[in-house]
C-alpha cells in the first residue's frame, strides 16, 4: 500500500511538472506557516477546537501565457484532530500528518487576489487520543463502544478551497479550508449510556471526518514586486 501512495505521489509530480509548456514553466517558491482551526465531525465532540500547526513548503507554476490560473503542490506538516473540554465529556486528539495538496488557482492580473481549489492527500505519522470519559457512564450521555473504536486510517484524503490576498510585496495571508472525501474512521458505535436490558437503551454508528480551517502567512519566491506588476499589467513577465 505504501509503494502505491508513493507511486501515485510522484505521477502526480511529474504531471505537474509537464502541465506547461517550458516556455511557460516559471516556477514560483512559497515558505508557508500557519494553524489549523479542526475538529472532527462524527466524533460528537464540536467547534473548531484543536488548534495545530500547519507549515512547510510548495511550489506554483502557471497554466496560461497571462499567469492568471496557475497550479501549486505543497508538501506540510498538518496537525489536526478535535477538542472538547466540557465536562463530563473530555475527548482530545492530536493527529499528525505530512499532507501534499494540489490545487488549481485563478489570480486577478496584479496578483492581489488569488482563489483555488484541490485536492490533497494526507499521510498519517502519529496519534495521540484521549477519550477523556467518566466512570460510571452517566445515563442519556452519547458515549462509544470502545471495542468499535478502531485505529485511524493512514491515508486521508481531503477537499480544499483556498483564499489569498497579498497584505505586503511578496507575503500573502492565506485562508484554507478542508474536509475529508472518505472516514478516517468508520463504523463507530456510540449508545446512550443505558445498559443492553434496558428499553431505553438507544445505539447508532457515525463515520469520522476531518473538518479544519486554516490561516497561514505565505512567503513567495521569485515572484514580481508590485512595482513591477504595475508597468507590466498584461503579465507577459511573471
Amino acid at each position: 500500500m505504501k509503494r502505491r501512495n508513493f507511486k501515485i505521489l510522484a505521477i502526480a509530480l511529474i504531471l505537474f511538472s509537464l502541465s506547461t509548456p517550458l516556455k511557460a514553466q516559471i516556477f514560483k517558491g512559497m515558505l508557508i506557516g500557519g494553524v489549523n482551526f479542526a475538529q472532527m465531525n462524527g466524533d460528537q465532540s464540536f467547534g473548531f477546537n484543536r488548534i495545530g500547526l500547519n507549515t512547510g513548503i510548495g511550489v506554483m507554476a502557471p497554466l496560461n501565457n497571462k499567469r492568471t490560473w496557475l497550479m501549486s503542490m505543497e508538501v506540510l506538516y498538518n496537525q489536526l484532530g478535535a477538542k472538547e473540554s466540557l465536562d463530563p465529556f473530555k475527548y482530545n486528539t492530536t493527529i499528525q500528518y505530512v499532507s501534499i495538496p494540489v490545487l488549481v488557482h485563478f489570480e486577478d492580473k496584479v496578483g492581489r487576489w488569488t482563489f483555488g481549489a484541490g485536492l490533497q492527500y494526507s499521510r498519517l505519522i502519529d496519534v495521540n487520543e484521549d477519550w477523556g470519559l467518566p466512570e460510571p457512564a452517566i445515563k442519556y450521555m452519547d458515549r462509544p463502544l470502545m471495542e468499535t473504536v478502531k485505529d485511524f486510517n493512514r491515508d486521508d484524503f481531503s477537499f480544499i478551497f483556498d483564499i489569498r490576498f497579498r497584505i505586503w510585496e511578496r507575503l500573502k495571508f492565506n485562508f484554507r479550508y478542508q474536509y475529508s472525501i472518505v472516514p478516517i474512521r468508520k463504523d463507530v458505535t456510540y449508545y446512550n449510556s443505558f445498559p443492553l436490558s434496558s428499553p431505553d437503551y438507544k445505539s447508532w454508528k457515525r463515520d469520522f471526518y476531518h473538518n479544519a480551517l486554516s490561516l497561514r502567512l505565505i512567503y513567495v519566491i521569485n515572484e514580481r514586486s508590485t512595482k513591477e506588476l504595475d508597468r507590466n499589467i498584461y503579465r507577459e513577465m511573471y
